[in-house]
């Protein structure tokens, strides 16, 4: 009988230590999708703020020309300069919000996957702590 309780007592301790290393595994894999998806999003506001200032420097270097062709200088230069600079700072931060928007929601996402995760992995750990509670039940009535 006591091998048979040492056994019972491995084959326990081997399942709890599965169990955890799944739950670990789950919660790594969870982690690089993350991170995964937040560098993305990092890189495409990245590419987006170059884009923006690209543009910006095209339409700052483009102005000169323009308004000699129209025949215009002075004031009207500058105050079409504070426009360019303007556009570009309301791009900046358009993309800048875009970006904190989307990270705010894949942090949602990512929140409820773990919470999901866990409800799970502790509807597992129940089952698995009830199915013990039974076989102990079923092997001390068998002791009599």
């Amino acid at each position: 009988m006591a091998a048979e309780d040492k056994n019972m007592n491995q084959a326990q301790e081997n399942a709890e230590i599965a169990i955890e290393e799944l739950r670990s595994r789950y919660a790594e894999r969870m982690r690089e999708q993350y991170e995964y998806a937040a560098e993305k999003l990092r890189s495409e506001r990245d590419e987006a703020l170059r884009e923006n200032w690209i543009l910006q420097q095209q339409a700052r270097a483009a102005l000169p020309e323009q308004m000699a062709a129209a025949g215009i200088n002075g004031g009207a230069a500058e105050t079409s300069l504070a426009n360019i600079n303007a556009q570009y700072q309301g791009g900046r931060n358009d993309i800048r919000n875009e970006y904190i928007k989307e990270l705010g929601e894949l942090n949602g996402e990512h929140s409820e996957k773990q919470a999901e995760a866990e409800q799970g992995y502790n509807e597992k750990w129940l089952e698995y702590l009830l199915s013990l509670a039974k076989k102990e039940y079923e092997y001390a009535k068998k002791q009599g």
